[in-house]
């Protein structure tokens, strides 16, 4: 099958997509509050963690609100971004597989867009701050039947290891303490290769 890839509306420049017709899985990729990856691009991201050749949907919040402001004019709120995930999904009736990566309020995105849109995995990078970590606990109790979150973070961030424990009873969340790399988790399981082998679905 010839391979086609097709470019979705840039809502302001803050959504940008690769998709490919001859792959089934997705990652939703949410950046941090400065709109990117721990400094890196949507590009520059994708070749390091392995996943340039999935269908990819890169999200970012200018207004570094948690998403709660939306990401743009026509997609004011987390309400109207759900709806944005939901007819991209319709839209590319190939992609059966759901997996959703952030880090930092990324990290947020992650945990919240999974959960909605059941989502075969999460990972969540150093998650931190207070704003959005109740809602997350109180939507998350239940489950959803279907997601698995891996949330990695640092004994050396305290707000971030707050902020990932307090999911600790949520059904499906798998904590990831570690003693290093600090907020910048995913800068360092680039460096340690550790990355593209969860990308890959081989456990560490």
């Amino acid at each position: 099958m010839t391979e086609k890839r097709s470019a979705q509306p840039s809502h302001d420049g803050n959504i940008a997509c690769l998709n490919r017709r001859n792959c089934s899985q997705v990652f939703f990729v949410y950046a941090g509050a400065q709109g990117m990856v721990e400094g890196m691009g949507p590009m520059a991201f994708l070749q390091q963690s392995g996943i340039a050749d999935r269908n990819v949907a890169f999200i970012r919040d200018p207004h570094a609100c948690f998403f709660d402001k939306g990401v743009s004019d026509d997609i004011p709120s987390i309400e109207a971004l759900l709806d944005w995930h939901k007819a991209y999904l319709e839209d590319n009736p190939h992609i059966t597989e759901i997996y959703c990566l952030g880090n930092s309020m990324g990290g947020f995105g992650a945990l919240l867009f999974g959960y909605l849109l059941a989502a075969r995995q999460v990972w969540s990078l150093a998650p931190g701050g207070e704003w959005g970590r109740q809602l997350l606990a109180d939507l998350m109790v239940d489950g959803n039947g279907t997601t698995e979150y891996d949330i990695f973070y640092s004994r050396q961030v305290p707000e971030d290891q707050a902020f990932a424990e307090s999911l600790r009873a949520c059904p499906g969340v798998r904590l990831a303490l570690r003693e290093d790399h600090g907020h910048l988790m995913i800068r360092g399981l680039l460096q340690s290769g550790e990355l593209p082998r969860l990308m890959r679905g081989e456990a560490l």
